[in-house]
């Protein structure tokens, strides 16, 4: 059987106390109660609410508490069931952000008439809210990108084919053609191949790195190294245009970068850059440090530039901006909004300024690689000794102690070191393992690394030399020792 007897206020109140999401409010023009958990919330006492003018609407954002305020009188007070529910969002006294839902009830009692306010905190639902609003805009405005690309994609794919398929006809049916139009349809036929093969490339990793499905194997690398392998690759371009290409930045400046990657993405702007550079002008690569944790990579050209009404188009997959070069080289369009994802993925940014037949820079950030020192040494004294000596003489190194081999071993796996010192023999696993391991990952064998042995024979030294380790010290080494050995590898 229901009971239809109302709760007094002051058992409500004593309710409301224990649960911090619910709260009351009594009031009127001349009057303002509230629960204790409601001042604890807003951090205003009831004596300060009812001094604003509008009492707790007063704390309403962006003004809204006169309006809200002032629409209550137009409530019908007559009609008993009358009831008026708000979402709004306060300020508290402290600066937070609180939205509350506000359940409202004119009564009338013997000492006059109040409205009574239930109110609920409802922050954790509309953050919620929020959050899955800004999803269903993302998913929403991804989905309208795909099927912009998707038309973009399917029209780009099949024109060409038609020229691509008349050549080819007109090849295989006229076997009088004379050699020099036969060359030049055959020469088209295989420019348009690589443009549009290109294109399939470029459209194939930017959708694994959109989907997660693109291996990343992020490790430390010197990114002059990669800038001057991605050089190399374009010297015949260069030497055809008469381009001259300068590298500015030193050895020695690491980044935490997956190698394919990001020599991909170096590679595209180095490709734009000759392609939109016009023979006799130079292109130029800064490498510098960029805050405390960055490394940024600058590419700079004397080439067309930029209109800047095309600016915004660049790094859109779903808006497709394609130039001729100056040599009448064509591309994909796809090329930049896939740098874009690269960088993007190594928790880097990107962007350019560009200007009208004066050229274009692009600048992009990498996270800087940590100077580690990993060391296979579980003693609390030996691990002492090593650190005095580092942090005394080799500060910018940071240091990092491992117990036993298979630490060790996730460590190198986890994540590259810029040294490395192990033991030979350990249980269960020797160095010879370790360092094969860590050989996988630097392919490049930068990575220095120092082995402490007592006994080693030829040919464990020999296994170790084809692994590029030139360094061994003895377990009983001195430390006038290991600060020879790390002043020639570190200095």
């Amino acid at each position: 059987m229901r009971n239809n007897k109302k709760l007094p206020t002051d058992i409500l109140n004593n309710f409301l106390k224990s649960h911090t999401k619910c709260f009351v409010i009594e009031w009127n023009e001349d009057e303002f109660e509230c629960s204790d958990s409601f001042q604890d919330l807003t951090g205003y006492t009831c004596s300060e609410i009812s001094n604003l003018p509008f009492r707790h609407h007063s704390l309403i954002v962006e003004e809204q508490g006169e309006q809200i305020y002032k629409s209550l009188s137009k409530l019908d007070l007559d009609n008993p069931h009358v009831c008026e529910q708000l979402d709004y969002e306060i300020i508290s006294k402290d600066g937070r952000n609180i939205w509350l839902r506000e359940i409202i009830n004119y009564k009338t009692h013997q000492n006059g008439s109040k409205y009574i306010s239930l109110l609920f905190n409802i922050s954790d639902f509309k953050n919620h809210e929020l959050e899955l609003n800004e999803i269903i805009n993302e998913k929403t405005e991804l989905n309208q990108s795909k099927d912009k690309l998707l038309s973009i994609i399917s029209h780009d794919l099949r024109a060409p084919f038609s020229s691509l398929l008349g050549f080819a006809e007109i090849l295989i049916n006229e076997p009088n053609l004379p050699q020099e139009e036969r060359n030049e349809f055959l020469q088209y036929i295989f420019e348009a191949s690589q443009v549009q093969l290109q294109m399939v490339n470029h459209l194939l990793d930017w959708t694994q790195l959109q989907s997660g499905t693109m291996k990343f194997n992020p490790q430390r690398l010197d990114i002059k190294d990669i800038v001057d392998n991605c050089v190399s690759v374009l010297t015949g371009s260069v030497m055809r245009k008469e381009i001259v290409v300068k590298v500015i930045g030193e050895n020695g400046i690491y980044v935490t970068a997956d190698e394919r990657l990001i020599t991909q993405a170096i590679s595209n702007l180095l490709n734009n850059a000759v392609k939109f550079t016009p023979s006799g002008k130079s292109i130029t690569v800064t490498i510098e440090h960029f805050k405390d944790s960055m490394i940024e990579v600058v590419v700079s050209d004397e080439g067309v530039g930029i209109e800047e009404k095309y600016h915004e188009k660049l790094f859109k997959i779903d808006a497709k901006f394609t130039k001729i070069g100056t040599d009448g080289e064509k591309g994909s369009g796809f090329g930049l909004p896939l740098v874009k994802e690269i960088i993007e993925k190594h928790d880097g940014n990107i962007w350019f300024y560009s200007e009208y037949n004066k050229g274009s820079e692009f600048h992009f950030t990498l996270p800087k690689s940590d100077d580690t020192i990993l060391i296979l040494e579980e003693h609390k004294e030996l691990q002492s000794i090593y650190s005095k000596l580092i942090n005394d003489r080799y500060s910018n190194y940071n240091i990092k102690f491992c117990k036993n081999g298979f630490e060790l071993l996730n460590e190198v796996l986890e994540k590259t070191p810029s040294l490395l010192i192990t033991y030979h023999k350990m249980p269960l696993m020797g160095g010879i393992q370790v360092v094969s391991s860590l050989r996988k990952k630097d392919t490049r064998n930068k990575v220095n690394v120092i082995v402490l042995t007592d006994n080693i024979s030829d040919a464990e030294k020999k296994e170790y030399k084809n692994l590029k380790v030139e360094t061994f010290l003895n377990v009983n080494l001195t430390t006038e020792q290991l600060d020879g050995a790390l002043r020639k590898i570190l200095t």
